[in-house]
C-alpha cells in the first residue's frame, strides 16, 4: 500500500490561489489537503472523590498534602488526563478557593483556580494528567477533598462539536450522547479559563474496563504547511 508522510493534493500540479488556507497570491498544488482524522482511544479507570487528595483538615491558607488514591511521593498522576473537583464537609466553607497546580496531556505545566460551594461538590474544567500542588486559600471549617471526574482531556485542539466525528463506547452503534466542551481560545489563558484543547464527558461512567473512543476531524490549522503548535494544541496553557 502507497503511504504519504504529508499531506496528500489532489488535481493539477499547481494552480492560482482559490481559497484562504495558502495565504494571499499564493501558487497551491491541486485543490487543497486530504483532512486528518484522529482516533482516540482509551480505557479509563474510575473516577475517585479522592483521587487527588483524602479528606482532610485544613487549619490555614497554604498548601494542602496530595495523599488521595492516585497520589506517590506527593504528586498525583492520573491515567489520562481528566477534570478534577473539589468539595467540603461543611456548608460554611463556601469563600475558600482551591488552585490546583499541575501538568496537561502534553506535559505542559497549568493551574486552575475553583472556588468551594460548601457540601456541593465543584468540577473544574482543565484537564490535568498529573497534580503537583493543592493551595487552599483560606482555613476551612470542614474537611477538603480533591479528586477527578469522568470528563477527559482532548489531545488536540477542537473548538467546534462538528469536528467530533465519532464518539462512544467501544461496540456501541450509536454515537454516545456525552457533554463536549469546545477549546478555549482565550489568550492568554489564565487560571480560571477553561481546557485550551477542549474536553468530553461521555454520558456514563468509566470503569476501567470500557474502551472510549472519539474521532476528531483535524482542522487545517493542525494540518498542512500553515499548520502551528496552537492551531494543534491550543493556547499555551497557564
Amino acid at each position: 500500500m502507497t503511504q504519504f508522510s504529508d499531506d496528500l493534493w489532489i488535481g493539477v500540479a499547481t494552480g492560482p490561489q482559490l481559497n484562504s488556507y495558502a495565504g494571499p497570491g499564493a501558487v497551491f498544488a491541486g485543490v487543497g489537503p486530504l483532512g486528518r482524522v484522529y482516533i482516540f482511544d482509551i480505557v479509563p479507570a474510575a473516577k475517585s472523590a479522592t483521587a487527588v487528595c483524602a479528606a482532610q483538615a485544613v487549619a490555614a491558607a497554604g498548601n494542602a498534602t496530595i495523599n488521595g488514591a492516585s497520589a506517590t511521593g506527593g504528586v498525583a498522576t492520573f491515567d489520562y488526563a481528566r477534570t478534577v473537583n473539589v468539595d467540603s464537609t461543611n456548608a460554611g466553607d463556601t469563600t475558600q478557593t482551591v488552585t490546583v497546580t499541575g501538568t496537561d496531556y502534553w506535559g505542559q505545566a497549568q493551574t486552575e483556580t475553583i472556588a468551594l460551594n460548601g457540601l456541593t461538590l465543584v468540577a473544574g474544567q482543565k484537564s490535568f494528567k498529573t497534580i503537583t500542588a493543592v493551595a487552599v486559600s483560606a482555613l476551612l471549617a470542614g474537611n477538603l477533598t480533591v479528586g477527578n471526574e469522568d470528563v477527559f482531556g482532548l489531545p488536540y485542539r477542537v473548538t467546534d462539536a462538528g469536528y467530533l466525528l465519532r464518539t462512544g463506547w467501544a461496540g456501541a452503534v450509536a454515537d454516545d450522547a456525552g457533554t463536549f466542551a469546545a477549546a478555549d481560545t482565550t489568550s492568554p489563558a489564565t487560571a480560571t479559563t477553561n481546557d485550551v484543547r477542549g474536553t468530553y464527558a461521555p454520558s456514563s461512567a468509566a470503569d476501567g474496563s470500557r474502551r472510549l473512543v472519539l474521532a476528531l476531524g483535524l482542522t487545517g490549522l493542525q494540518a498542512g504547511p500553515n499548520a502551528t503548535q496552537t492551531g494543534a494544541v491550543g493556547v499555551t496553557p497557564a
